[in-house]
């Protein structure tokens, strides 16, 4: 959704390949070490790690900050996340679930346009707005738009789903 989220906003598949992996890598590494966790040994990034001494320039894209390598490709802890590296870690994750990547691609197009620029470019929005009610549904609430079924009596009162 984040790659989607750029093509969107900017028009730039390429880009888009490379700030959806950053994304990925950045909320993996929060969720796991968090604020209060401290990393026992650096762990290994995906992409392609750039010279010693390398200038990149920082950006924001959608409201959130993210470092530009002089290629043009976001980049975390002085390594690239190029268009391939999502292809190879993200794309064909899909494909070894037997969805169709370009179907998906599709799907989570549709799926952001529903929602006005302003969620978009928002990352709180964007997370709770869009992000969170397909998350651990992806394929069942976009890929196969199966809206959320509607709970009643004391589920609905418990607030289970």
């Amino acid at each position: 959704l984040q790659a989607a989220r750029y093509y969107l906003l900017h028009g730039d598949v390429e880009k888009a390949k490379s700030w959806g992996l950053n994304r990925a890598i950045f909320y993996a590494w929060a969720k796991y070490y968090g604020p209060a966790r401290r990393p026992r040994r650096p762990s290994r990034l995906i992409g392609r790690r750039l010279p010693e001494g390398t200038e990149a320039r920082w950006v924001t894209v959608g409201g959130e900050k993210a470092q530009v390598s002089p290629n043009g490709w976001f980049m975390m802890g002085g390594v690239e996340q190029r268009p391939e590296d999502f292809d190879r870690y993200v794309a064909r994750r899909f494909e070894e679930a037997g969805i169709d990547f370009k179907e998906a691609w599709k799907a989570a197009l549709e799926y952001l346009k529903k929602f006005p620029k302003t969620v978009l470019t928002d990352p709180q929005r964007f997370y709770k707005e869009v992000y969170e009610p397909v998350r651990d549904r992806f394929v069942e609430r976009v890929l196969r738009r199966k809206p959320e079924k509607k709970t009643m009596g004391l589920d609905k009162w418990l607030g289970k789903r």
